[in-house]
């Protein structure tokens, strides 16, 4: 993604980078993190409940970003979905434990390494856009102060360019939010 991101940005000569790793990682990893929360993983889990108690330990649960559901008891026809209080770490249901698994459905942050990736491949653009839009708009203001080999033009064009990135790289992540998806859900009421 590094090598990517460096490509848009025309920064390929290693001895004179624009950006230092770090700087383009850290834009990587800032975007990763947007797009997580537009389009986060849809996870599902069964936990153990405890005898007698109303927490889930839900501390295998890494990189968790929100609870969606919690079922308990498994099986029951229509399902049985828990109230539950999601706080600082910790979940509570309405019920009681029992002993037997309740499901916990959430969602996940992405993960991006130089080994892999939960990222689709068809969303890594997205990624791309993000990234060199904020390092643009970085470059942008660090230029503002200095003397610069394209002038006052090198600092504007910076900021439109990495601007233009930036609202497309908006356009493509509320394409994909999933605030944007129908989710079929149904309310049961007790009989």
């Amino acid at each position: 993604m590094v090598a990517r991101v460096r490509d848009d940005l025309q920064d390929t000569d290693s001895q004179n980078y624009r950006w230092t790793d770090g700087e383009v990682q850290s834009a990587i990893l800032r975007v990763v993190a947007e797009y997580s929360l537009h389009a986060p993983i849809e996870e599902q889990d069964d936990i153990a409940t405890a005898d007698c108690d109303r927490e889930l330990d839900i501390s295998t649960l890494t990189g968790l970003l929100e609870v969606e559901s919690v079922e308990f008891p498994i099986g029951e026809s229509p399902k049985y979905m828990q109230h539950f209080e999601h706080w600082a770490g910790h979940l509570y249901m309405e019920d009681y434990g029992d002993g037997t698994d309740a499901r916990v459905r959430w969602l996940k942050k992405h993960t991006l390494t130089a080994e892999s990736t939960s990222i689709p491949a068809e969303h890594e653009e997205i990624i791309v856009l993000g990234a060199t839009g904020y390092l643009a708009m970085s470059a942008s203001a660090a230029t503002v102060d200095r003397a610069f080999i394209a002038g006052r033009y090198g600092t504007t064009g910076y900021r439109a360019w990495g601007m233009e990135r930036l609202k497309r790289y908006d356009t493509r992540l509320r394409q994909v939010a999933r605030g944007n998806r129908v989710i079929g859900r149904q309310l049961y009421m007790e009989e």
